[in-house]
C-alpha cells in the first residue's frame, strides 16, 4: 500500500495561544522529535502561508533533509504543510489546536504517497515515525506544563 495515514493527539494544559507559540518556534522541534536533528525556514518574509522550511533529519541511522511548504496557515488554530523527501511521492501534516475545558488539544494528521523505496522499508519507517511522533506529543506536553503558566518555553 503506498498511502499511509497517522493520527495522534495530546491534552496539552496550557491555553492555544500558549501551544500554538511553542509549536511554530522552529527553536523546539528538535527539542521535541527525536529524528529531527534542526529546523529552518529558508524562504523570505515571517512564518506563515508559503513559508518553506528545510529539516535535518535522521531516518534509519542516516541524515536526510524534508521540505515543508506551509499551504494553509490559521492562527493559533491550524497549520498545513505540504511535505517532501526521501521515500516520498507527496505528503501533508496538519496540526489542529482546539480549546477544551482541559487546556488545547493537538491534533497532527499525517499523510503520506511512498515511492516504491519506501513501500519496501515501510515495516520500518512507520513504526519510527509512530514511535517518534507519539514521543513528540509526551515532549511538547512534557515541557509546555512544566513552564510558568504565562511563559513560552524556549
Amino acid at each position: 500500500m503506498r498511502r499511509r495515514h497517522l493520527e495522534s493527539q495530546v491534552i496539552i494544559q496550557r491555553p492555544v495561544d500558549a501551544v500554538w507559540a511553542f509549536m511554530i518556534d522552529l527553536f523546539n522541534s528538535p527539542r521535541v522529535r527525536g529524528m529531527t536533528l534542526a529546523s529552518r525556514k529558508v524562504s523570505p518574509g515571517p512564518l506563515g502561508l508559503g513559508s518553506v522550511l528545510d529539516n535535518r533529519t535522521v531516518i534509519l541511522g542516516f541524515e536526510t533533509h524534508m521540505r515543508f511548504t506551509v499551504i494553509d496557515w490559521d492562527p493559533p488554530h491550524t497549520v498545513v504543510a505540504s511535505l517532501s523527501g526521501p521515500f516520498l511521492r507527496s505528503g501533508r501534516v496538519t496540526t489542529v489546536l482546539t480549546a477544551t475545558s482541559e487546556g488545547t488539544r493537538r491534533v497532527t494528521t499525517i499523510d503520506v504517497e511512498l515511492t516504491p523505496a519506501g513501500i519496501l522499508l515501510s515495516p520500518l519507517l512507520d513504526r519510527l515515525v509512530r514511535r517518534d511522533q507519539a514521543r513528540s506529543d509526551r515532549k511538547q506536553q512534557a515541557l509546555l506544563e512544566a513552564s510558568p503558566s504565562d511563559a513560552v518555553v524556549r
